[in-house]
This record gives structure tokens, sequence and C-alpha cells, in this order.
């Protein structure tokens, strides 16, 4: 992935497109080296070798291309946002806010069912409008992956509101024991180094000061 990361973001997925992409390039290279042992077999067709050959390098080109580009023509789910990325000779990406996401759906053929490939809809509400993926790997896996991220990113945002709102409600403010003097939580009950009860002890510590005064 060379899309750069931001601050506490972190990549929950990262897929590309299926190997099935490859087949068109590979099967083109099979059809010319066909034509080339034709051209060798009969000689009527003697013409067809450099046409053979030619098509032949061509083709194993084309195969080399497809391979990288899918090297490079990925998706990345993280905990902010979906990153489209893609480009062999130059870089593209697209990105889509968890925020800004409306829908997920995925469909998948029957081949898709049995090699694993499917399409990726992505609806959102930026402005560069909706993103379809096809011939991705794990469209399923994708497609949950952005949910859950969506949902997680959705409540993270709401809990820090109420803590802007109520900083009382941070169950990981730290206080110290009354009794151990231990680090705990606290909306800690009972201290996990001492195993008094915190309420407890503090009302007996408020009644021997009140003796002593």
């Amino acid at each position: 992935m060379r899309t750069q990361l931001g601050k506490d973001e972190k990549v929950i997925l990262l897929v590309k497109k299926h190997w099935i992409t490859l087949t068109k390039p590979f099967f083109l290279i099979f059809i010319f080296i066909g034509v080339i042992i034709a051209a060798f077999k009969y000689p009527a067709l003697a013409s067809f070798k450099d046409v053979g050959l030619a098509g032949t390098l061509i083709a194993i080109g084309y195969f080399f291309y497809e391979y990288f580009e899918r090297e490079v023509d990925i998706w990345a789910v993280t905990n902010t946002r979906v990153v489209d990325e893609w480009g062999i000779f130059t870089r593209s990406t697209k990105d889509s806010p968890l925020d800004r996401i409306n829908n997920v759906s995925y469909k998948q053929p029957f081949a898709g069912l049995l090699l694993g490939y499917g399409n990726v809809e992505i609806q959102t509400a930026a402005k560069d409008g909706d993103t379809t993926i096809t011939f991705v790997m794990q469209p399923k896996e994708l497609k949950d992956a952005i949910v859950k991220a969506q949902k997680e990113f959705v409540e993270g945002n709401r809990k820090r509101d109420l803590l802007q709102a109520d900083p009382s409600l941070d169950d990981t403010i730290m206080r110290d024991c009354p009794l151990c003097a231990e680090r705990i939580k606290r909306k800690a009950r009972i201290c996990r180094f001492c195993g008094n009860t915190i309420e407890e002890v503090s009302l007996r510590m408020q009644g021997e000061v009140k003796k002593l005064s």
C-alpha cells in the first residue's frame, strides 16, 4: 500500500483483484504459441510464423502488465476510510470516508461463488459519487469489514462527543487506592491489588478522620 496513513489510522483489510483477471492474457499466450506450432508443423501456414511470434511477445507483455497492475490496484479498509489505489506508471487514489458511506453491497455470479470473486458497490455522499469494485477477492469479507469499521467509527465519535460533554464518563481515568495507594480505575469498586472495597475503605477512613478531629 502506497497511501500514507494518518495519525492513529490502521489498516483493517487489504484486498486486490482476483487472479481470474490474468486468465485473458494467459489464454492469448497459448493461442499465439499454438499459431507458432501450427506454422512449423504445416508448411501452408509458414507465413503465420512471424505473426505467432509477434503475438506471443505482445501477449507476454500484456500478461506482465496485467500482473503488475493487479499488484498495485488495491482497496484498503482503515478505521477512518476506504482507500482505492491504482496505477503502474502513475499513482491514483480515491478515498471514501467512513462517515460519508451510505450503503455497501456485493454481488457474486455462480463462477464467483466457486472461485471467490465478485463486485462490491460503495454508495457515498461524497462528491466523487459511488464506487464499484469489480472482480475483487473476498467480496463478502470486504463488505463486512467496511460495515464493521463504519460502525466502530460512528460509535467512537459518539463516545468522544459524550466524553467532551461529560468527562466523568471516562472509565480510563485513574486514581490511587485509599488503602494501598496502587493506581486503579476511577470507577473501580474493588481494588485489584489489595482486594478491599473502595467505598467501605473510604467511609472507614472518613470515620477515623472524624474521630481524630
